[in-house]
Parts: C-alpha cells; sequence; structure tokens
C-alpha cells in the first residue's frame, strides 16, 4: 500500500510538473507580452551571474593549461595544447560550470523571489487584480534564465581560454605563435554552437525547476528555505543528467 501511494505521489509531481511546462510554453507564445519585464530578468540575472562564473572558469582554464603543458612534454606536442584547451572548455567545461553557478545565483534568487510572493500571497493578489501570475512573473523569469546562461557562457568561455594562455604561455614558455596558430586545428563550428545549445537547454531546465520550486512553495519561510535548496539541487542534477545524452546526440551527428 505504501509502495503504491509513493508511485502515486511520483506520478502525480510529474502530471504537475509537465502541466506547469506547458502553462509556461503557452503564455510565452501567446499576448500580452511583458517585454519590459523579461528584458530586466534577463539583464538582472547575466549581470548577478556573470563575474561568479568567470571566477570558476577561468581558473579552470588555467589549471588545464598547467597540466596540459605538462602531459603534451613528454610527447613533444605542446603546440596543439591550445587547440585541446579551447575543446575542452567549449564543449564541456564552461556549460557545465556555468550551469552550476547559474542554478546556484540566479535559480536560487528566483526561487526565492516566487516563494516569498507565493507565502505572503502576493501571487494572489495578482490574481485579483486580473493579472495572470504565470505571464508576469513567471515567464519573465523562465526566458531571463534561459537566454542568460549561454550568454554568461560564451563570455565565461572567453576568459577560460584567455586565462590558458596566460599560464601556457606567460609562465611555462610554450611559444606564441604556436599556441594561437594551432589554437582551432582540432575545433570546429559545431564545437562552439554546442556550447550554446547545451547552456540554452541548462538554463531553460534551471528556469523550469526554480519558477515551479517557488510558484508552489509552502510552509513560510522555512518551506521557501526547502524550496530553494531543492531546486539548485534538482536543476544542476537534471541538467547534467541532460548534458550526457545531448553530448551523445550531437557528436553522433557530427561524427
Amino acid at each position: 500500500m505504501a509502495n503504491n501511494l509513493s508511485i502515486y505521489q511520483h506520478l502525480s509531481g510529474i502530471g504537475k510538473i509537465s502541466l506547469f511546462v506547458l502553462t509556461i510554453v503557452r503564455c510565452a507564445f501567446t499576448p500580452p507580452y511583458y517585454a519590459f519585464e523579461t528584458i530586466r530578468s534577463i539583464r538582472e540575472h547575466t549581470s548577478r551571474c556573470l563575474l561568479p562564473v568567470i571566477s570558476v572558469v577561468a581558473p579552470f582554464g588555467m589549471v588545464i593549461a598547467l597540466q596540459g603543458v605538462e602531459a603534451l612534454q613528454l610527447f613533444g606536442t605542446q603546440r596543439i595544447l591550445g587547440s585541446i584547451l579551447v575543446v575542452a572548455i567549449f564543449r564541456e567545461l564552461s556549460p557545465a560550470l556555468a550551469g552550476i553557478m547559474i542554478a546556484a545565483q540566479g535559480g536560487s534568487s528566483v526561487t526565492a523571489e516566487l516563494g516569498s510572493m507565493r507565502v505572503q500571497d502576493e501571487i494572489d493578489a495578482h490574481e485579483v487584480m486580473a493579472v495572470n501570475p504565470m505571464r508576469y512573473l513567471v515567464v519573465p523569469r523562465f526566458i531571463g534564465l534561459m537566454v542568460a546562461c549561454p550568454l554568461v557562457n560564451t563570455l565565461a568561455a572567453t576568459t577560460g581560454i584567455a586565462g590558458g594562455y596566460v599560464v601556457a604561455v606567460w609562465l611555462k614558455g610554450v611559444n606564441h605563435g604556436a599556441f594561437v596558430a594551432d589554437l582551432y586545428t582540432f575545433v570546429n563550428a559545431f564545437d562552439i554552437w554546442s556550447g550554446v545549445i547545451k547552456t540554452t537547454v541548462f538554463g531553460a531546465i534551471i528556469g523550469m525547476v526554480s519558477c515551479y520550486k517557488g510558484f508552489n512553495a509552502t510552509g513560510g519561510a522555512e518551506g521557501v528555505g526547502r524550496a530553494v535548496n531543492d531546486a539548485v539541487v534538482q536543476s544542476i542534477i537534471l541538467f547534467l543528467g541532460v548534458n550526457y545524452f545531448l553530448s551523445y546526440a550531437m557528436y553522433n551527428v557530427t561524427g
């Protein structure tokens, strides 16, 4: 009996999330549109998450260069270090780190905002004033996270490559010309676009989970805290799982 109840609760939860996502999609593509709120959300999440993501991705680029120089010296192939660095950062490293930091920074703030509005009856007040809270509160935040994630990732990936260059050329003595000349030897346009595609999907997942948890928060301040924690943890687990299937599909398609 307990097992049946648990299965029912899980299926019910999946159904609620599915309906919530479908409602977001319907509201996003039908008027009225709240363009000002959407632009404000994109700007807010981009500015809030940019520095933390750069602070994480740039040192990782430096570490890859540091360890790569030592490993490639054994085979005399230091000149391909730049290309390996670009592939690692654009394909996997920067999208994953950007997603984690945006979930921690942007996703948590969205959950906290919506959760506070829910427990303080502000969302109900919007409905009383004939303002659809899904259109005015949820959709702009969802789109803001989905757009901010690839923007932040692109800028952060650039700083990761710059950090790797500093370590490889300035500190470890790799030839500048060789590093730059072979920077894109093993890189094609899809390697760069794959990061944009991934982070757009990651941003959509973070936005979906964060908005759902915040919009349905209960239990006062304690309930909002639980919702924020659940949103961050669940969104990171979900998009990192999706990342494997995205990578598998993309690189099989492109060979």
